[in-house]
């Protein structure tokens, strides 16, 4: 082989080399993109999500009136954070947004159901495994720089629909 050649041979793969890096560096922009988006958001949804559910299990135990008006003043106020965060995440993290809305509505459902506390008990266990699926979720797109795969939006969409369930099960059935 000769020099010439060589060099031929070296600015080919070097070529080659520009090329596939220019490909690669696409996504890692997406990736990055993405994470400048979540970095604000995530904290918050995450304090948020989690306030909603420790506050709903606190105002299913409260005893007295004014700890139950007390307890649920917090949750609203939990429920907000999360109503105000919600609709920034729709879009970045699509598909979890059905597991936000059911854990907006939480609150509400536990003060109907704290009268009967096996149903109680069942609704937080079920809306706390949904806030570890959202948590997980939001949490690995936002190391991978994407939105939530059909894996995660399916566990989302299964755990929302059994906190919708154990919510309807108690609920008065209309004369017909």
């Amino acid at each position: 082989m000769t020099t010439q050649e060589a060099t031929l041979v070296a600015a080919v793969i070097a070529a080659i080399a520009s090329v596939l890096k220019l490909f690669f560096d696409r996504f890692a922009e997406g990736r990055t993109s993405t994470r400048q988006l979540l970095q604000p958001l995530i904290a918050e949804m995450g304090e948020a999500v989690y306030g909603v559910v420790a506050t709903s299990s606190v105002l299913v135990e409260a005893e007295t009136p004014k700890k139950f008006s007390s307890w649920y003043a917090k949750a609203c106020r939990e429920r907000e954070k999360l109503q105000t965060v919600r609709p920034k995440l729709r879009y970045p993290l699509w598909g979890i947004d059905e597991g936000l809305r059911v854990l907006q509505r939480l609150p509400d459902w536990c003060s109907h159901a704290r009268a009967d506390k096996t149903r109680a008990s069942e609704l937080l266990k079920h809306a706390s495994r949904l806030r570890h699926i959202i948590d997980v979720t939001a949490l690995r797109c936002y190391r991978g720089g994407r939105q939530p795969n059909i894996v995660e939006r399916l566990q989302v969409r299964y755990h929302s629909w059994r906190c919708r369930r154990v919510f309807s099960k108690g609920a008065p059935k209309l004369p017909q």
